[in-house]
């Protein structure tokens, strides 16, 4: 039987905790690495995310040398990935609020790009119908 006094080795202590103080036990303040938060978001995936929703967004100017696979089929993907950098780039900008290392420039980008490469598409679509109807 192992003794509730000694923590285990690959264990880290919690800061604040008072150990043996108001009849806890010595091992109540000991935690799993595995349950410690991780780190902030950066913003650098979302970021990522922003740039490659633009970048698919502009393949159909691609040359003519690409195949047609090639230059329209990253438009499908353009407004899914502009709203999943909205989405990280929020994320990333509540962490950002937190830790004042995390990089709200880069979440402010993503969410820039994201909006950009979620709405012009569709703005799109519809100035075509609009225009195709009459």
């Amino acid at each position: 039987m192992k003794n509730a006094a000694v923590p285990p080795a690959d264990r880290e202590p919690l800061s604040g905790t008072g150990g043996e103080e108001e009849g806890e036990s010595p091992a109540k303040g000991w935690q799993d690495p595995g349950e410690l938060p991780g780190p902030p978001r950066t913003g650098a995936f979302a970021l990522s995310l922003g740039v490659l929703a633009v970048v698919s967004g502009l393949c159909p100017w691609l040359p003519e040398a690409f195949p047609p696979a090639v230059r329209f089929f990253p438009l499908y993907l353009t407004v899914p990935l502009g709203i999943c950098a909205l989405v990280a780039g929020i994320g990333a900008l509540r962490d950002a609020r937190r830790v004042p290392e995390a990089g709200r420039g880069r979440a402010r980008a993503a969410i820039a790009l994201g909006a950009v490469a979620a709405v012009v598409p569709v703005a799109v679509v519809v100035w075509g119908v609009s225009v195709l109807s009459f």
